[in-house]
């Protein structure tokens, strides 16, 4: 089979990885799957790269969950630490991070390609999935929320906010720890809140693309939440169905908006 045809999938947790396989063998593609923390560790990014130049592969997806490391204690070989030193001295954001394995990935010949151009069917529709509508106070909270989404992700702090629907007022932002603590942070807030997860105007959509799960919708639940807004086509929901009823069960709205609707 010709390099063309296959496709490395460096894979962090949850199922996507394994989906994705599936996808790319059904479309006539050689998945090739190189775990992180079994096959490898983050910091070996000289045995990643032999990995699949030794199986002949030119494109690869990053793909499932995996949480920032501790680069002091994170297992590395020497093309990992060369990396890590930067990345450490520079004390580097979310995106500057993505950046640089990006630039070390295509440095070695490898297209990096987003798990949306397998799975389209993953990215977040316009519109309002299930059964639950935003009345015109959450329609008028959700242009806010966009607002100071994009904002706060053009200042690479988050891509999420917590938005007051009766006010307005974002009453938090997400920060490195993710959207999901960020839910649990406004637990105790009685007030009726959505949350708004938009792409960053400098995000690597092939990296880095946002995504909402079904672990995200249990925990707006707990959290008193009454809707979830992301940006469509920008956005990954990789349960779509699941979300949608476990909205529907929990009377959250769940809308798909553009940047363009404010």
């Amino acid at each position: 089979m010709c390099a063309s045809q296959k496709v490395g999938i460096i894979a962090g947790g949850g199922d996507l990885p394994a989906r994705l396989g599936e996808a790319l063998s059904h479309q006539g593609y050689e998945p090739l799957i190189g775990r992180l923390g079994a096959d490898f560790s983050v910091g070996q990014a000289g045995k990643i790269i032999s990995f699949f130049k030794s199986q002949h592969v030119s494109r690869l997806v990053l793909v499932g969950s995996l949480s920032r490391p501790n680069w002091w204690t994170v297992r590395a070989d020497f093309r990992g630490l060369k990396i890590i030193s930067k990345l450490i001295l520079k004390s580097v954001g979310d995106d500057a991070l993505l950046k640089v394995i990006r630039r070390e990935l295509e440095s070695e010949g490898f297209e990096i390609c987003g798990v949306h151009e397998f799975m389209p069917e993953l990215l977040c529709p316009a519109g309002v999935l299930g059964r639950l509508q935003p009345d015109k106070n959450a329609e008028q909270a959700i242009v806010h929320g966009i607002r100071a989404a994009k904002q706060h992700g053009q200042d690479d702090l988050g891509q999420a906010v917590v938005v007051d629907v009766r006010s307005g007022r974002v009453i938090a932002k997400e920060t490195r720890s993710g959207t999901d603590a960020l839910i649990r942070s406004v637990r105790e807030s009685d007030v009726p809140k959505i949350l708004v997860k938009m792409s960053k105007p400098q995000q690597d959509m092939a990296l880095d693309m946002p995504t909402i799960g079904t672990r995200t919708i249990e925990e707006a639940r707990k959290s008193g939440f009454i809707g979830i807004v992301a940006e469509a086509g920008a956005t990954l929901v990789p349960e779509q169905d699941k979300i949608i009823d476990l909205c529907n069960r929990y009377e959250i709205f769940f809308k798909g908006v553009s940047a363009d609707d404010i």
